[in-house]
């Protein structure tokens, strides 16, 4: 369970990385009328927030079962049987992308499916860590797309940013920050137990 929260919290803070260096850059802003985070501001907004977070964190944490089991396991599994470690790896990154019907959120789908199996074989194949980061991905991003917290300008590159909140890794911005994590959790090929017996 602790592994589930941790991606959880792993997820929606990549995802709100992304909007930041955004912000910061330039390329967008808080809309008006934003809470402020001052405690009283913080309660008496929580009650618009709670509902569509809860909402959000359960249909993102059943997609991802769903997706983790299907992409991180059974798939993969019944690939490196026939074409070897790595294919399936990059197969099933394909396939999880391709599901989510946008061409622009290819590369970024391709890098995440990377992160989510190299977290995967960090903690012994359990699926929990994969399971809660791209849960808390998909969470903090249905968040940000109905509270419309953050306005982009109109004159930014649409190649910088992601132009659809729910794929944080789009834009140049969001895939480097993909890229990153992909290199940092890169997957290793597991080491082959010696089944001969002297």
């Amino acid at each position: 369970m602790q592994e589930f929260f941790q991606g959880l919290v792993g997820g929606v803070s990549v995802v709100w990385l992304v909007h930041s260096i955004s912000i910061l850059l330039g390329f967008a802003t808080f809309r008006e009328g934003t809470p402020s985070f001052l405690p009283f501001d913080l309660l008496k907004s929580s009650r618009n927030v709670l509902l569509p977070a809860l909402r959000g964190f359960i249909t993102a944490t059943s997609i991802s079962v769903v997706e983790e089991v299907v992409f991180r396991s059974w798939l993969p599994e019944e690939v490196a049987v026939d074409l070897g470690y790595y294919n399936a790896i990059l197969m099933s990154g394909v396939a999880f992308s391709l599901i989510h019907r946008s061409l622009p959120s290819v590369p970024g789908f391709v890098l995440l499916s990377l992160v989510l199996f190299g977290l995967k074989q960090r903690t012994q194949g359990n699926l929990a860590a994969p399971i809660g980061l791209r849960s808390g991905i998909m969470t903090a991003s249905y968040l940000t797309q109905t509270s419309r917290i953050i306005a982009f300008k109109p004159e930014t590159p649409f190649w910088m940013i992601s132009t659809y909140h729910l794929h944080p890794f789009d834009g140049a911005i969001g895939l480097s920050i993909c890229a990153l994590l992909a290199i940092l959790f890169f997957p290793q090929r597991p080491v082959q137990k010696d089944t001969s017996v002297s």
